[in-house]
């Protein structure tokens, strides 16, 4: 398994077993019906998800490849609107995608791995909002995930505890999108307004 691969899986399936602890540590309080079967859920999908990174890898199993297809950035950022990881209550809203195209070509499955552990560090900072946006910047496709939480800058130590993880397998799915010379990137940012925002840019 290729290192960029191996960090993607990694930081995905923590987040998802952390949605599990939470699950059962809840149900261990107080056991219902409906808890344990929520539970259960999350483990099936645990399951599915290991099944599916079969499909990432690549002909030669060196780097991360993207498997790109004709994809409507506004309907797959809907898609993510019901994503299963989403922790009970956390926000989400999409944006206005006033400038988003009507299609463009890109790996949905690595997309979604990536802008899925973008969510999940802006759910642990967001004050009372999570905005998921699309538009197209200097010919390349911008997905952002944006919150209203202490932003980059911010002197609370929770705010820089990241491990970093999270940032390296983004820029590894961005990096799978290629266009000639042209190749994908993602970035940090102080969020207009306060909080932070970050993107990933697709050619």
């Amino acid at each position: 398994m290729n290192r960029e691969l191996l960090a993607l899986l990694i930081h995905d399936l923590k987040n998802q077993l952390g949605v599990l602890e939470a699950e059962l540590a809840q149900l261990e309080r107080r056991p219902e019906a409906e808890l344990a079967h929520r539970a259960h859920q999350h483990c099936a999908q645990l399951r599915q998800r290991l099944i599916a990174y079969l499909t990432l890898y690549g002909a030669d199993g060196s780097r991360l490849l993207a498997q790109a297809s004709d994809e409507s950035p506004q309907a797959f950022l809907q898609g993510l609107l019901h994503v299963d990881s989403r922790p009970d209550h956390a926000p989400l809203r999409l944006g206005p995608c006033s400038s988003a195209p009507a299609f463009w070509y890109f790996d949905p499955r690595l997309v979604r791995l990536a802008l899925e552990a973008a969510l999940q560090n802006a759910w642990r900072f967001a004050r009372s909002e999570v905005v998921l946006d699309a538009g197209v910047r200097d010919g390349q496709l911008v997905f952002s995930v944006d919150d209203d939480g202490p932003g980059l800058g911010s002197a609370d130590p929770s705010a820089q505890s990241s491990t970093g993880l999270g940032q390296e397998l983004c820029a590894a799915v961005a990096r799978a999108h290629q266009l000639g010379a042209r190749c994908g990137s993602v970035s940090l940012l102080d969020r207009p307004g306060g909080g932070t925002r970050f993107e990933i840019l697709l050619p």
